[in-house]
């Protein structure tokens, strides 16, 4: 990773740093749009693709239509390539996946969920990191959605989430942790 991305990562921490609880995910959000040009990134709290009981409830932080949401949610949610065997795989093993990369090996109802839900909503391109609470095990993922005619998925961009998803993982245990006695 070159000086400059160095740079704009600990720019990422310092803000995440500063956030008081309860708001991590706006903080997070500004910060990886500001300094990393991630616009939209949001946060999936108990995907249950990825618990080791592989159940609960996903909890979303995004500023994404509360109709996208719902209609991923009702509709979508099982067709999600991330959630594939190779997906599950692949965020496991590397703690980072594309959807470009798990295009490739897609069912149909998988590329439907890109070619029809995503496109249709301007994502032509996803970034996924798993984030990893050390202290209480939680795993959330960090999702990045990119519109190839802005900005595409680039090698820097994988290298960057591969790196950003563990030094994350303490801050969501912040922000996950009760409050203290008042």
């Amino acid at each position: 990773m070159e000086q400059l991305e160095y740079r704009k990562l600990i720019r990422v921490l310092e803000q995440v740093a500063t956030a008081r609880q309860g708001a991590l995910y706006p903080v997070l959000a500004d910060s990886l749009a500001v300094h990393l040009g991630w616009k939209d990134a949001f946060v999936a709290e108990n995907p249950a693709y990825l618990t080791l009981d592989g159940g609960g409830e996903e909890q979303y932080r995004t500023m994404f239509r509360a109709d996208f949401v719902e209609e991923y949610a009702e509709r979508w949610r099982l067709n999600n390539p991330f959630a594939s065997r190779e997906g599950v795989a692949c965020l496991t093993r590397h703690g980072v996946a594309t959807l470009g990369q798990l295009r490739l090996r897609a069912t149909g109802p998988e590329r439907d969920f890109a070619d029809t839900f995503l496109r249709r909503n301007g994502i032509d391109d996803m970034l996924k990191i798993v984030v990893r609470s050390p202290a209480t095990g939680a795993v959330s993922t960090l999702g990045v959605p990119f519109d190839g005619a802005r900005r595409a998925i680039e090698p820097g961009d994988r290298l960057m989430a591969a790196t950003l998803g563990p030094l994350l993982s303490p801050y969501f245990d912040a922000a996950l942790a009760p409050p203290g006695p008042q």
